[in-house]
């Protein structure tokens, strides 16, 4: 087993070009913790990529990381975001 930790990072997206990080906590070993920190995330309009890394910073960047990675990978994702920065771009 790791001695590195692991973290939930914890975001919302307020539009499909954003994405905010509201929290990074240890993640919890009991089952029934797990779930109810989900439903609470599920209820807040929240996510959480679960990151293992020696500190939160470090989580806090691979999860920024991995979210730019699938917004570029991801076909629909990219296009929600052209057509969020199309519409919000200021006019001149």
């Amino acid at each position: 087993m790791s001695d590195i930790p692991t973290w939930w990072v914890i975001f919302h997206k307020p539009n499909p070009a954003q994405m905010d990080i509201v929290a990074v906590e240890p993640a919890p070993t009991d089952p029934d913790h797990q779930d109810a920190r989900c439903a609470e995330f599920t209820k807040a309009g929240q996510h959480a990529y679960v990151i293992t890394a020696t500190d939160p910073d470090a989580a806090s960047e691979i999860a920024r990381r991995a979210w730019a990675k699938e917004l570029v990978t991801t076909p629909s994702r990219l296009a929600a975001t052209d057509a969020c920065l199309a519409a919000n771009a200021p006019t001149e």
